[in-house]
């Protein structure tokens, strides 16, 4: 059962470190949902069940000391902000494409926060798949994507379904 709980929070916090860091994201908002609640429940009951595993505190610290890392670092990023950062981002508008590799677009996207709105972004994408994508830049500029490479083609997708 250690071993369970033990991979399946390397692998949440794997997942959760990428998203923080805008490394790899996904479309699935119940796929993030897990991972963000995830890593806010599996370290403690992966914390309990080290030290009741393994009586000696010095045996295995780095065992203990990541899931301690990780309560300290979720204490200190406040937890209750992390809970509104489960929603996903949607497209609302697909506004470049690169002609030589069509899974590298540049979008228009937004967020729901609750009942503080909206967050947007003007993001360079690359899909990986329909609903896995790497964020190359949150800093749209017109400048940066003037050439022949890239064809305007301002598509409405409206993900989050707004009128």
């Amino acid at each position: 059962m250690l071993k369970i709980i033990r991979i399946t929070f390397y692998i949440v916090l794997f997942l959760f470190l990428l998203d923080i860091f805008n490394l790899f994201q996904t479309k699935i908002g119940f796929l993030k949902a897990i991972i963000y609640y995830g890593i806010l429940i599996l370290p403690i009951p992966l914390l309990i069940m080290e030290f009741k595993a393994n009586r000696n505190l010095s045996e295995p610290i780095l065992r203990k000391g990541i899931p301690i890392l990780t309560i300290i670092g979720l204490i200190y990023s406040n937890p209750l902000k992390l809970i509104f950062q489960t929603q996903t981002w949607k497209t609302q508008t697909i506004e470049l494409i690169n002609e030589n590799k069509e899974n590298h677009k540049v979008e228009f996207q937004m967020r729901d926060i609750g009942a503080l709105g909206y967050a947007k972004r003007n993001a360079e994408v690359y899909y990986l798949t329909k609903y896995f994508y790497v964020v190359l830049s949150e800093n749209y500029d017109d400048r940066n994507f003037i050439g022949t490479d890239w064809k305007r083609v301002d598509q409405n997708i409206n993900e989050i379904g707004l009128k």
